[in-house]
């Protein structure tokens, strides 16, 4: 019923092209997000963390209590013809400046504010806490720790913040002294920066590689027009979801306009391939496939809407529906226009070299060679299947960067000469929501021995620590004084925290450093009223690796399932359905053991490459194994057989699939020209493993037919 209805829409829409341009002028207008420009911008972070996470609501209830945690870290390096008092000097000015004309910072700590205290507590103590905060490496460098003002913004005004610095800067130090400001914030900026530059450049380098390929398949100027015109009523509706789904853009999501290109361009391939008058056969041959493979690719993305990393699930959100909204223009509008102006498509009806190239090597298969397919097939498999568990999952934010960035290079001179800048908060309460008295604080100070006793610790910074600054301020100023006390205790005294100073270290590394300190915590605390949990941005980031593998190894399998039942429906055969799903997993193997051999850990980025890539890759697979079966119908309608019926059923789809896999394969090759690490890794691996799944769709899928799978004909073998 629906079929034909349909079928009478296209004729009609066909003769009727105003239909088509009323369509058009609908679709446009509700992409009017994108005409706009009302795109948002991920302007707080909280998207990236793990949803229903008990560490991301301990550091927003320890915001609330502390201030804001994020923390900028500027080193000054002096040439060594300037004494330590005029280092000093230019120090003091230096804070004092920004102290007095930037507000957006809450408090600005460098070894002037400790040398103040040194007359009333001794060189003793003074000495101590140069030690746990500025003990340099590098003795000609300076370190100044800003604390940022809470701001709900402050993503916004983060650049304005650092374009003060660098005027407040440039007006008290001379141009000798060396100026470098890092901290998680400024590489967080950094990346965001990196994702709006990528976004406009990858994806004009996309479509005009998109342009070459649909002319190289086309070879005529009208059609190449239809084409575009078929790509921009996609593309543009399917953008314009950023705005309807308010999806941020971001590191993850600037590859989405890229993705959308791709997938339209290889519907436009195979709709613009007419190879039939006749409208029914056309749509017969086309439209099935085309549907199922786009549930394919809906399915793979809207596998990421199951993960526990918001950023992820509002990616498949938005992919997911961007690919349903443009396959509805192509059913509706693009399939039409093909009908009205392109009578057959005559470049797909000639043989081309690759058909002969084929059809050799198809000759040649047999049961033997098709077994010793079979087992690399397997070999190949059961190794991924292994690697995959020895691929570390593992990474940081600075690798994320390639190595000729300045904020990288910034990052890694100041590890360099200063040292960790790495801190890791930890959240004290007292349970029943009982004040804080002095036994636990007592109790406090042997945890933090203890604390600072586990390998790679550099120091351990609490109340106790600041409490003989705390009561001499007092006396002179009780303002002040009540406001370094509030960065430890807060005002009803039930809730403190200690401050870990840790090596810059990876992030499995730092997750080994976490579990011994808190092994080490909760062997003290055991027995005593104290709750003592980690907060802040490291903490998170371990539990966001964590489950960003959980939710690509989860959403990887609900993937596989649903697709596994979508194509066994549309050939309704179960055993030719596995046969093709096998063919299609299979390339995921090239995703594996190109990470192991290459070292690429697991990353946001790269975690959602199986579930994006494996809708894609079933797109051939799709194609051949939907003119197989049909293939088949036909032989028997004509109760007739035929000895060579892989080759002949693809004959003429084999040329617009290799289009559409050359189109994959150089749309993500273009990721490559990325300014972040992540994304070049992601375009890589998608690359490579697009071309294992024309391998395992045209020279591996045959021989497992030709093992496991015998063609029901009707007509009896052949007596010998």
């Amino acid at each position: 019923m629906i079929k034909r209805k349909y079928y009478q829409y296209i004729e009609f829409a066909a003769k009727h092209p105003i239909v088509l341009i009323l369509l058009t002028i609908l679709f446009l207008v509700f992409s009017y997000p994108i005409l706009h420009l009302k795109m948002n911008f991920d302007n707080n972070g909280e998207g990236w963390y793990s949803k229903n996470s008990e560490r991301f609501q301990l550091k927003k209830q320890f915001v609330k209590d502390f201030g804001s945690d994020e923390m900028m870290m500027y080193l000054l390096t002096f040439p060594d013809t300037i004494l330590k008092e005029r280092r000093l000097e230019y120090v003091k000015n230096l804070t004092d400046s920004i102290n007095s004309s930037i507000y957006n910072f809450e408090s600005v700590f460098s070894t002037c504010n400790i040398s103040e205290f040194e007359g009333q507590l001794g060189s003793k103590y003074a000495s101590k806490m140069e030690k746990i905060y500025f003990q340099s490496k590098d003795s000609l460098c300076e370190m100044i720790f800003l604390k940022v003002r809470l701001n709900k913004n402050i993503l916004k005004e983060r650049p304005v913040i650092i374009d003060s610095l660098k005027r407040v800067s440039e007006a008290i130090l001379p141009k000798y002294i060396r100026r470098d400001l890092t901290g998680q914030s400024i590489i967080d900026s950094e990346l965001d920066r990196l994702s709006s530059e990528d976004s406009v450049k990858l994806f004009v380098i996309c479509f005009i590689l998109v342009c070459g390929l649909l002319f190289w398949q086309v070879k005529k100027f009208s059609y190449i027009v239809l084409s575009l015109f078929m790509l921009m009523i996609a593309v543009i509706p399917s953008l314009s979801l950023f705005g309807w789904l308010n999806v941020p853009v971001n590191m993850i999501t600037i590859t989405i306009p890229l993705l959308f290109l791709i997938n339209f361009s290889s519907f436009a391939i195979h709709i613009i391939t007419k190879q039939s008058i006749d409208t029914h056969s056309y749509l017969n041959k086309k439209i099935p496939p085309i549907i199922t493979s786009a549930l394919a690719t809906i399915i793979g993305f809207g596998s990421l809407i199951t993960n526990n990393i918001h950023i992820i699930e509002q990616y498949g959100i938005l992919t997911s529906t961007g690919i349903f909204v443009g396959l509805l223009t192509y059913l509706f509008i693009a399939v039409p226009l093909v009908i009205r102006f392109i009578k057959v498509n005559d470049l797909v009806l000639k043989e081309n070299w690759l058909n002969r190239l084929l059809d050799r090597y198809y000759l040649k298969i047999n049961k033997t060679n098709s077994y010793w397919i079979a087992g690399i097939l397997f070999v190949v498999l059961v190794s991924s299947l292994i690697v995959c568990f020895t691929i570390k999952a593992d990474t940081n934010l600075l690798n994320v960067m390639k190595k000729s960035n300045t904020q990288r290079q910034t990052a890694l001179y100041v590890e360099k000469h200063f040292g960790s800048v790495e801190i890791i908060d930890f959240y004290v309460i007292k349970k029943n929501h009982e004040k804080l008295n002095k036994e636990d604080f007592k109790a406090m100070v042997d945890i933090d021995k203890q604390i600072a006793s586990v390998p790679l610790v550099k120091s351990v910074v609490d109340y106790d620590l600041w409490k003989p600054v705390i009561n001499l301020v007092s006396i002179f100023d009780p303002r002040k004084a009540k406001q370094l006390k509030a960065g430890f205790i807060t005002k009803d005294e039930n809730r403190s925290h200690i401050m870990v100073i840790i090596p810059t270290v990876s992030i499995k590394e730092t997750d080994n450093i976490l579990q011994s300190i808190l092994a080490t915590i909760d062997a003290k605390v055991k027995n005593s009223r104290l709750e003592i949990k980690p907060v802040g941005f490291l903490p998170l980031f371990i539990e966001q690796i964590n489950s960003v593998v959980k939710g690509m190894i989860y959403g990887l399998l609900l993937a596989i399932v649903l697709i596994q039942i979508v194509i066994t429906i549309m050939v309704r055969d179960i055993k030719l359905g596995f046969l093709t799903l096998l063919a299609t997993v299979f390339p995921l193997s090239a995703i594996a053991l190109t990470m192991r051999i290459f070292n690429i850990p697991f990353d946001i980025g790269v975690s959602i490459i199986s579930s994006v890539i494996i809708g894609m890759i079933a797109d051939d697979a799709i194609h051949i194994v939907w003119n197989y079966k049909r293939r088949i119908k036909k032989l028997n309608n004509l109760n007739d057989r035929d000895d060579h019926l892989f080759s002949n059923s693809i004959r003429k789809i084999i040329f617009p699939c290799t289009v559409t896999s050359v189109m994959f394969a150089c749309g993500f090759s273009v990721l490559v020209c990325s300014n972040m690490m992540s994304m070049i890794y992601f375009g890589s691996l998608c690359t490579i493993t697009i071309i294992t799944a024309w391998i395992s769709d045209f020279l591996i899928f045959p021989a497992l037919i030709m093992l496991f799978y015998k063609p029901d004909f009707k007509v009896s073998d052949p007596v010998n």
